[in-house]
């Protein structure tokens, strides 16, 4: 059997394609970056508050009578907080009931069980968020 010129070159440059195709793939494999599997730390209140303490302690290098003073201030300041919160909450889920209403106006029949199950998990996000970090 014998092979033409013109199906040699085709060949050649077939194998070349391939070659040229997995130094690129090789290269891409090569160069990506790396992804970290690990999970975010639990951000509870109880945690950010002792690593602010433990660097207050440690940074200002604060005494015992200080970091006694830094922990009631912290108290009063987490009560005056949450005092704020509920009297701004009515005014704020005011405006949120405003702006839904508004919306669904404007939404299709089809749109309108989607939107209602996007605002229950905003609702879950938020009851989440209440414990969420802070003072």
């Amino acid at each position: 059997m014998q092979f033409s010129r013109l199906r040699i070159l085709v060949y050649m440059g077939l194998i070349f394609s391939a070659g040229i195709a997995a130094g690129v793939m090789a290269e891409r494999l090569s160069s990506t970056e790396t992804v970290s599997a690990k999970a975010t730390p639990s951000r509870s209140n109880d945690d950010w508050r002792q690593r602010y303490l433990e660097s207050m302690r440690t940074r200002l290098r604060m005494d015992e009578a200080q970091m006694k003073q830094l922990n009631e201030t912290l108290d009063e300041t987490r009560v005056e907080y949450r005092l704020l919160r509920q009297i701004y909450r009515p005014q704020m889920e005011k405006i949120h009931q405003d702006q839904v209403a508004k919306i669904l106006r404007f939404l299709r029949p089809e749109q309108v069980a989607e939107f209602q199950k996007l605002e229950r998990e905003r609702e879950e996000k938020m009851k989440a968020r209440e414990n969420g970090p802070g003072i």
